[in-house]
């Protein structure tokens, strides 16, 4: 029982991470965001190093990772630039269409602060590689 409170109280701390990133207090459209920008990188990274990347993960979002993935495809190439890889997040079927992210602006806001989170929960030498695979435009969002 206690391998899984820490599961859970980890996955707590990473969204409550986005949620203070975002300035936001609703925990189910912060879960929603998150996911989207989750799997927005899931598709564009190649599967060998989303599987590295999603090993740091808390439980909760390995889980949220893993969700309609499917590793033998390899990274989405469609997604080259800044605005491709926004794009994406917003149109992730998970989202509250037209409320939880409005516009590309949001988008950006939303993406960089789950970026900004995951830099403080993955371990710095993972963030790399991931953005190493990333092309130019979207690497930006990194910092």
């Amino acid at each position: 029982m206690a391998l899984f409170q820490e599961w859970v109280q980890k996955g707590h701390e990473f969204l409550h991470d986005v949620m203070k990133e975002l300035n936001i207090d609703d925990e189910h459209r912060a879960y929603r965001i998150t996911k989207a920008v989750l799997h927005a990188l899931r598709d564009r990274l190649d599967p060998r190093e989303g599987k590295d990347l999603a090993a740091q993960l808390p439980m909760v979002f390995k889980a949220v990772w893993c969700e309609g993935w499917d590793p033998t495809k390899g990274p989405d190439k469609t997604i080259k630039k800044k605005e491709d890889f926004l794009r994406r997040v917003m149109e992730d079927p998970g989202l509250v269409k037209g409320s939880d992210i409005k516009d590309m602006d949001e988008a950006e806001k939303a993406v960089r602060a789950v970026f900004k989170v995951l830099k403080s929960h993955v371990t710095w030498g993972e963030i790399e590689d991931v953005i190493r695979q990333l092309p130019e435009g979207i690497r930006e969002l990194w910092s």
